[in-house]
């Protein structure tokens, strides 16, 4: 089954009664899908680019921005944002992304941290600027759109991703069968046209490499939850 950045990296920090333990529960067989997040403005922001955008957001503390919910990778990737930007914006949740683009097209909100698969489609509107990739490289589908490291926000990397779990207790030999049937799943053309036509990057690891990185995130996400007073409860 299917583990992401919500049940493995944000879940266990928002919510004090879940019923499983991400940590002891489950084994990592690979992950197999990254999502980018890019940096996105309504039309009626006056900046092209991250220098400007901070230069009009600072003399405006008012201004909002949106996610697709309290949680989401949206919002902690806007989060982390404002942590390393110091913007005293205000938080506005979405049920999803799409009502939250369609309030971005419509200015009634100003800026989002948005995955590119929500945002991509909505770009022939002429009524959003990309203003910053927030990966650690340019993104195939958007390459003159350069990323927030780029423009001087430094190691700034944000971006929601899945792989697969097997129950705790799953033989290893199992465990290394799925793990190439992924890897092999992926060099499809099927599976790449898909990903490419949605925005997503395919993103094989061993399961080794995914518990590391699943590891990773728990606690980078959990910090910012914590540090931002974060909570579904």
């Amino acid at each position: 089954f299917t583990g992401d950045f919500a049940t493995l990296a944000a879940n266990p920090h928002l919510f004090n009664d879940l019923s499983y333990n991400s940590a002891k529960d489950f084994v990592s067989v690979g992950l197999y899908a990254r999502y980018p997040i890019l940096l996105v403005v309504s039309s009626q922001v006056p900046a092209n680019n991250l220098e400007e955008f901070l230069k009009w957001a600072k003399a405006n503390p008012n201004a909002t921005f949106a996610s697709s919910g309290i949680g989401s990778p949206q919002h902690l990737a806007a989060e982390l944002f404002r942590e390393r930007t110091g913007l005293k914006m205000t938080h506005v949740a979405y049920r999803g992304g799409a009502p939250a683009v369609l309030d971005l097209l419509a200015g009634t909100v100003s800026f989002a941290l948005m995955d590119a698969s929500t945002i991509v489609p909505q770009m022939k509107s002429g009524r959003l600027k990309i203003l910053g990739v927030a990966s650690a490289q340019r993104i195939k589908n958007l390459p003159d759109v350069p990323t927030l490291d780029e423009q001087g926000l430094k190691g700034f990397e944000a971006f929601a991703w899945q792989g697969l779990l097997v129950p705790t207790g799953t033989p290893k030999e199992t465990v290394e069968t799925l793990n190439k049937a992924l890897s092999e799943v992926l060099k499809t053309k099927e599976v790449a046209d898909y990903f490419a036509g949605i925005v997503v990057d395919p993103w094989f690891s061993s399961p080794g490499d995914m518990a590391a990185f699943v590891a990773k995130e728990n606690a980078r996400w959990g910090q910012i939850i914590r540090s931002q007073g974060i909570t579904l409860q």
